[in-house]
């Protein structure tokens, strides 16, 4: 399928307001990582924290041209509706998951959040593995990251 010049633009807009709102996360949950996170004892795989803002750039543009193209899908699948529910619901979960962590201070309800959103990414990795496979294969680090995440989460609300 050829892409028009209002595809590219809908593309941009749906991966600079990925960009916006998790850089808009960041700032509402920033006195919490200077504050309280710094405080913690955290896994010794902890990254610096400006990985943190890079990793998280690059997975919210991929999430975003995911969501792009599940919502340009022309296909009858019948799963269609349930890979967007799925799609929705682990993004409203992965935006709690900051404010639940740093601002409230939460790490063993945002370790249950983290759990859900794994959850709910392998399973749209798995729906959308046969015909949305661009879609499959651009999730799958951002499910490495949300393993990566929940090792981290762990350990703090081990050893805090």
């Amino acid at each position: 399928m050829k892409l028009t010049t209002k595809d590219y633009i809908s593309l941009v807009i749906w991966i600079a307001s990925f960009l916006l709102i998790g850089s808009f996360i960041g700032s509402l949950t920033q006195s919490g990582v200077n504050s309280w996170y710094s405080t913690l004892n955290r896994s010794p795989l902890t990254p610096p924290n400006y990985l943190f803002g890079v990793v998280w750039s690059i997975l919210y543009a991929m999430i975003a041209i995911c969501g792009w193209i599940i919502w340009r899908s022309k296909t009858k699948l019948s799963e269609l509706k349930r890979i967007k529910g799925l799609y929705i619901s682990q993004l409203i979960l992965n935006w709690s998951w900051s404010p639940i962590f740093f601002t409230y201070q939460l790490p063993d309800i945002a370790l249950i959040c983290l759990c859900l959103i794994v959850t709910l990414v392998s399973l749209l990795v798995y729906k959308t593995r046969k015909h949305l496979k661009i879609v499959c294969i651009l999730l799958s680090p951002y499910l490495l990251w949300l393993l990566f995440a929940t090792h981290l989460n762990f350990y703090i609300w081990q050893h805090n």
